[in-house]
């Protein structure tokens, strides 16, 4: 009887020797695929069984789906929570363990998966994985075991296993989309980066004009963009585009436009040309509904005036040196909707001295007040008026902060984006 005892005690030791080592072996194991397998593998060893599957629980979805399953050909099996075995445990939480000795013989066993691998299970053992706070984070199920039939022994040490198991998964999850989540940040902050390093640094100069042009966007990256580039003798190029939608897909698409715009530009002086060019070579690519508004004008240093034409981005401004303005319309329909949509030009702008062209995107007057309501068209063009004698910087610089006086907060729901030509003689 003495030997019977002491052979149960060391039997009992070794298996918390076992628990001790996985349970370390678990903290020294940071990803989270390594960590199923290790478990899984590691609980077919300690219950001397054939195969065990382990289920994540999904909150959000309220399913239960496996990422690893021992010698089994099943890559993910995904189930509703409250579906079969597992489900059974999933619902009944606590401490609960559920020891099932013929498998077949309970209504709750979906055969489907032995069907489709040719393998027959026998028995089952399940118990819930649980996080510190009680909560359900899995469910472990531990099948056919060698020696015959799961005992209450086998349903003590896999539910202390369990107990590791289910905070050691949940750190490992949690470190899993806390770096997902870095990952992401590090490629959208490279996103804007280049984004922002497509942005011309200076305008180039142009006798008898000051220009100057300012972006920012609302996310990392945005759909906004703008150029300022030489474009013939004595021409600067002036582009400012607006592709519908926030972050990288439109960041792409912007780039995309800019890049053909610039290209077609070097071989075509007339912006509606340009345009409808740019507008045919697009209509190829767009899909889903996307669009880009875009506006492309010529500020010329020998006829002291600007050509322009727009696909869909309106209003243009002419601000005059004595306070008065024009509110130019779009000549077209903007970009990559219709491949063979007409973009016309519209009449040359003549500026005279202290007269200034003025390209906004919707983000400036449709900028968010602290009340709810939106900025507006005259509240920009008030600010504009003020600083009409002004360089043509510190008149971007004066929108700036009239968006950021407007919204405090500094949550902006669109791109803000402007573009700026002034005669200067």
């Amino acid at each position: 009887m003495a030997d019977t005892a002491e052979s149960h005690n060391a039997k009992c030791r070794r298996h918390l020797e076992t628990i001790l080592s996985i349970t370390r072996r678990l903290a020294s194991e940071p990803r989270l695929d390594p960590m199923l397998e290790h478990i899984a593998e590691e609980t077919c060893n300690l219950l001397d069984a054939e195969r065990a599957t382990l289920f994540l629980y999904d909150a959000a979805k309220q399913e239960l789906y496996s990422r690893i399953a021992t010698r089994s050909e099943i890559k993910e099996i995904r189930i509703p929570a409250h579906a079969g075995i597992a489900g059974a445990v999933a619902q009944a939480g606590g401490s609960f363990c559920l020891n099932i000795p013929d498998a077949y013989a309970d209504p709750r066993f979906n055969r489907e998966v032995d069907r489709q691998t040719g393998w027959r299970t026998r028995n089952i053992l399940a118990v819930p994985l649980l996080n510190l706070q009680s909560e359900l984070v899995g469910v472990l199920e531990v099948m056919n075991k060698r020696g015959g039939a799961f005992t209450g022994d086998d349903c003590d040490l896999l539910s202390a296993l369990a107990a590791q198991a289910g905070v050691a998964l949940e750190r490992a999850r949690l470190l899993e989309e806390f770096l997902a989540k870095r990952r992401l940040e590090n490629e959208m902050e490279l996103a804007r980066d280049i984004q922002m390093g497509l942005l011309p640094a200076e305008p180039p100069p142009l006798a008898g004009f000051d220009l100057a042009g300012w972006s920012e966007p609302s996310e990392y990256a945005g759909g906004d963009f703008f150029d300022l580039f030489p474009w013939g003798d004595r021409r600067v190029g002036l582009m400012l585009g607006d592709a519908v939608g926030h972050g990288v897909g439109p960041a792409l698409l912007a780039a995309e436009t800019r890049a053909l715009v610039l290209a077609l530009a070097m071989h075509e002086d007339r912006p509606e040309q340009v345009l409808a060019d740019t507008n045919r070579l697009l209509a190829q690519d767009v899909t889903d509904g996307r669009f880009v508004t875009l506006v492309l004008a010529a500020a010329s240093t020998d006829k002291g005036s600007v050509c322009y034409a727009s696909a869909g981005q309106a209003p243009l401004v002419v601000l005059r040196a004595d306070g008065r303005h024009e509110s130019l319309d779009a000549t077209g329909l903007p970009l990559g909707i219709l491949p063979e949509a007409p973009i016309q030009g519209g009449t040359a702008i003549r500026l005279d001295p202290g007269d200034t062209f003025l390209i906004l995107s919707d983000g400036i007057y449709e900028c968010d007040t602290a009340d709810g309501g939106m900025l507006g068209m005259e509240a920009v063009l008030a600010t504009a008026r003020q600083h009409r004698s002004a360089p043509a910087r510190a008149l971007l610089e004066a929108l700036e902060r009239l968006t950021l006086e407007t919204n405090p907060g500094g949550r902006f729901r669109d791109d803000r984006t402007a573009v700026i030509a002034k005669r200067t003689a």
